[in-house]
């Protein structure tokens, strides 16, 4: 029931659109409401909780729906929308369009400078001191997939294939490894004088270089993105007799006291 100030104009008792009294005048309008798992109301700044709002409110794309409450606990961001829009709005909030992809991109940068990452968008109603329960959850915002880069010290063995001329003091090469991937690299002109008569043949070389990895938030495979060769050497093709004297020379567990070190292996492996 509203007052009515000295001057005769009603006044708005009370701002709480939660109240019971409210949702039953109302004819059972229902709460679209855009909910965050991870964050708390405290957590964002004044300017993102306007955002996520205006963003939920386009989404959802009512003209006649009104604010509904922001609350604590999981950050829950609602507006209450007619019954009889009902249909419209769920469609709005389902249906894939540009317009919504935009809205979208502004509620996972606004996570995103808080490191949240668990958001949807439900239809329900919402009620003072209760446990939200939504009717249906009608979209899961997708999280933002974010990388990260790192570079070591690795070494490398593979062919070469395919050479740009740089427009800096580097060239750029393809590395072909024993794989079969393909890496680019980048070297000193200086370093790619000595590595033209390897290019485009089956000579194997081992790379000494830095290495740049991409990881992705989503995945644990680490992608080599670029490599820099600061030297190489030639491997030679060894018989597999030469190869056994150069595994018995490292004398690593007692393997050089073994006539036969490999037939000594697989005995192990029998065991």
């Amino acid at each position: 029931m509203s007052k009515v100030d000295k001057k005769g104009k009603p006044t708005q008792q009370s701002l709480d659109l939660l109240d019971p009294a409210v949702h039953q005048e109302q004819g059972g309008d229902l709460d679209f409401v855009l909910k965050i798992h991870d964050g708390h109301l405290h957590d964002l700044e004044i300017s993102s909780v306007v955002n996520l709002l205006s963003a939920l409110d386009q989404i959802v794309g009512i003209k006649q729906a009104s604010f509904n409450t922001i609350k604590e606990g999981s950050t829950t961001i609602a507006i209450t929308v007619p019954e009889d829009l009902k249909s419209v709005a769920i469609l709005n909030v389902t249906k894939d369009t540009t317009a919504k992809r935009k809205q979208i991109s502004r509620i996972q940068k606004e996570l995103g400078k808080y490191g949240f990452s668990h958001a949807e968008i439900s239809y329900g109603t919402l009620r003072e001191d209760e446990v939200y329960e939504p009717k249906e959850i009608l979209y899961v915002v997708p999280e933002v997939e974010t990388e990260d880069v790192f570079t070591q010290e690795e070494s490398l063995d593979g062919r070469l294939t395919r050479l740009q001329k740089g427009k800096d003091k580097s060239d750029h090469i393809t590395i072909i490894l024993n794989n079969g991937e393909e890496v680019p690299a980048q070297c000193s002109k200086k370093l790619l004088e000595e590595l033209h008569p390897f290019f485009n043949t089956d000579q194997s070389l081992r790379f000494e270089g830095k290495a740049t990895y991409l990881t992705k938030s989503n995945s644990y495979q680490l992608i080599l993105k670029k490599y820099v060769i600061h030297k190489f050497h030639v491997i030679e093709d060894m018989t597999l007799d030469e190869w056994i004297d150069d595994f018995r020379s490292k004398g690593a567990s007692n393997w050089s006291k073994h006539d036969d070190p490999i037939g000594e292996w697989l005995k192990e492996r029998q065991d």
